[in-house]
């Protein structure tokens, strides 16, 4: 009488899919069951899936369902560890090999029956064996990833956008991505809303490292990252410093450019470009109520041609001014680049006292220092687990708040651009309605106030007036 049996492989890692791992084990498999004279109907292979994980395993699951029909009495592997690690699928394999009298051959292992008390003894040894071993090795691997993070290693992945990794082990900047980086950071905390930064870096034609489009999430992860300022992270905390790699941004460039996309009030749209300068900036010069634009008009009429204004909400019904978009535009844009052209040194040093950001600086460096000797006393045995928790916390909460105290002192960063005289007009005239948005909101207040009916537009009734 035939026997019939079904073949299992499985390769835990197998990153270029080549195959190699369960070509061998197919091959020995198949040589044992020839030397049994059994007749192999079926052949069930799992590539690049660890059964630790827990991922799903579709073709194991296929081959016990194959069992359960009565398709085959004999399993053959090229051990049992291919076929289990963790106890909880063994019990299931075992329940059902008991119940249909199927027997299993390894390689490696020898003949496993299940059937027997002896034989399920031995099964549940070798799985416990196995699942330590996982665990064991895992447990060194986690180890050894948290001792690099501290250390500031490289732990291997893809080439981040930035730098260059030479054949043996040296990093250096990138110099056109590192720029590209310094570039867009600094646009973003000059006000640029980040669907414009995708849009330019994609019109540009810049690339990520791997070749692609740019796109909010890929913008997010490369501008974040705490490696650009020169921290190490393990799962989301900064763990040390990057050993080695130099640094692309300044730590309170990096800390304002995050807490710009942790804040709620900039979280991403379908299209966050403005049109507008001073649309939702402008306030109605009578109520104070903040002005948009609203179109007026209808395209049948000649008369009363379709246009675009600035429209104060009023009461709901009826509103106090409506000027025309782009005259209010033209006449603030004006009076900024003459107020920068005039004041704008005196309200840099206003607005961004240098004393400010090196004393934010020096109390950010002694936290991080804090940080580093709590983990060492804790280490040590010197502090419990929740005195460590504690002063995490404390500490962290600080640091959170100097992060935004220096996100707002580098606002004066906004105007880098836009301090010599000579140059300004030019400069303001080159720059986008972002950046032009921005320094409108970090300077100066925007009033315009009503005027009789049908009047015509008085660029004196357009007020800008300074603010810091």
């Amino acid at each position: 009488m035939t026997t019939n049996a079904v073949i299992y492989c499985r390769i835990s890692e197998d990153r270029e899919d080549e195959r190699n791992g369960v070509d061998r084990q197919l091959a020995l498999c198949r040589q044992l069951a020839d030397d049994r004279g059994w007749h192999v109907i079926d052949v069930f292979t799992d590539n690049d899936i660890s059964a630790y994980s827990g991922k799903p395993r579709p073709e194991y699951r296929r081959m016990l369902d194959a069992l359960d029909n009565g398709a085959a009495t004999v399993v053959v592997a090229w051990h049992t560890d291919r076929l289990h690690r963790a106890p909880r699928e063994l019990e299931e394999y075992v329940t059902l090999c008991e119940k249909r009298g199927v027997i299993t051959h390894t390689v490696k292992a020898g003949e496993l029956d299940l059937s027997t008390p002896s034989g399920r003894a031995v099964a549940r040894t070798v799985g416990a064996w196995a699942r330590f071993e996982s665990e064991h090795k895992s447990d060194r691997i986690k180890a050894a990833h948290v001792q690099n993070a501290q250390r500031g290693k490289w732990r291997g992945g893809g080439r981040p956008y930035g730098w260059r990794l030479g054949q043996d082990g040296a990093v250096a900047l990138d110099q056109a991505e590192a720029t590209v980086i310094r570039r867009t950071v600094a646009e973003l905390l000059a006000g640029a809303s980040f669907g414009s930064q995708v849009k330019r870096l994609n019109a540009e034609g810049v690339l990520t490292s791997r070749g692609n489009r740019w796109n909010y999430t890929s913008l997010r992860q490369v501008i974040t990252r705490p490696k650009n300022a020169g921290f190490s992270e393990y799962h989301g905390e900064l763990v040390g410093q990057m050993d080695g790699w130099p640094t692309i941004l300044t730590e309170d460039a990096w800390r304002a450019v995050c807490a710009r996309f942790s804040d709620p009030a900039t979280k991403r749209k379908q299209d966050n470009r403005a049109k507008w300068l001073v649309s939702g900036i402008a306030r109605c010069g009578k109520c104070g109520q903040l002005m948009r634009s609203a179109h007026v008009g209808s395209a049948e009429s000649k008369r009363n041609r379709p246009r675009v204004i600035y429209r104060c909400p009023g009461d709901g019904t009826t509103g106090h001014a409506a000027r025309a978009v782009r005259d209010v535009d033209a006449t603030v844009s004006a009076k900024v680049a003459a107020l920068l052209a005039r004041d704008g040194a005196e309200i840099v040093t206003r607005m961004n006292p240098r004393e400010d950001i090196e004393v934010l600086r020096d109390e950010s460096v002694a936290l991080r220092g804090r940080l580093t000797e709590a983990a060492a006393a804790f280490a040590d045995g010197a502090i419990s687990a929740a005195q460590l928790r504690t002063v995490t916390e404390r500490v962290e909460a600080r640091l959170a708040q100097v992060a935004t105290q220096l996100a707002g002192a580098r606002n004066g960063s906004v105007l880098a651009r836009l301090t010599d005289p000579s140059t300004v007009v030019d400069v303001w005239e080159s720059l986008s309605i972002d950046y032009k948005r921005a320094v409108i909101k970090a300077i100066v207040d925007v009033r315009i106030h009503p005027t009789g009916k049908g009047i015509r537009f008085d660029p004196s009734l357009v007020e800008v007036t300074v603010n810091v």
